[in-house]
């Protein structure tokens, strides 16, 4: 129980402020997809949030070989025509998350799982999306300093958050290694409900959170 409550007050006094996220198990997500808590990212609540970074896919390169870190049930994959992907690569802690995928994108479509902080690309790709996973890494700014390393020349970044909690100190790390080509900010229907997504290079300047 100290334990426990020592590793609280360490992430809410020490890591939360200095930018660091909150990873979460892979059963958890399990059961959370299994529930169908996450279902709501099919909903129109969530629609602005894909037409952004579909949007901003399209506008980085006309055909990409695409990885999706952080692919949960494949909404994003499912947004475009087979025949607008020159390849897609679909990554997910979550196991149950991966099977969902499978279910849902065309037979052959790759998508496996992996612990994106650890795991290692095996090919280099035109655009790299994060999209809604930075939060959940202990460190997002080394994590996507990794992954960059797999870009082709001219490949960019794609990250997409969720304001809440230390998304601001998550930013300001990412800030701190990344240089930002474009940023939209967009919210649900309702307006409560808000997204920052970053097109990103990584920096040629020096510096680390």
């Amino acid at each position: 129980m100290l334990k426990k409550i020592l590793r609280h007050l360490r992430r809410r006094f020490i890591d939360a402020p200095r930018g660091f996220g909150h990873p979460v198990p892979a059963e958890a997500f399990d059961a959370e997809f299994r529930s169908g808590h996450w279902q709501l990212l099919d909903s129109p609540e969530e629609n602005s949030r894909y037409e952004a970074l579909v949007s901003l896919i399209r506008a980085r390169h006309p055909k990409p070989r695409f990885l999706d870190a952080g692919c949960g049930s494949g909404r994003l994959a499912a947004s475009f025509r087979p025949d607008e992907l020159t390849a897609y690569h679909g990554v997910d802690l979550s196991p149950e998350a991966v099977r969902l995928a499978q279910q849902r994108l065309p037979a052959g479509t790759l998508v496996q799982q992996g612990d994106l902080e650890t795991w290692v690309p095996p090919a280099h790709y035109d655009v790299i999306v994060l999209n809604e996973v930075a939060g959940y890494f202990y460190d997002a700014a080394a994590t996507l300093t990794r992954l960059a390393s797999s870009l082709k020349p001219g490949g960019v970044l794609i990250v997409s958050m969720y304001r809440w909690g230390n998304t601001p100190a998550i930013w300001r790390r990412i800030d701190a290694r990344f240089e930002t080509l474009e940023s939209i900010t967009t919210t649900n229907p309702g307006g409560d409900k808000t997204w920052d997504i970053r097109v990103l290079l990584p920096s040629t300047r020096q510096g680390s959170a």
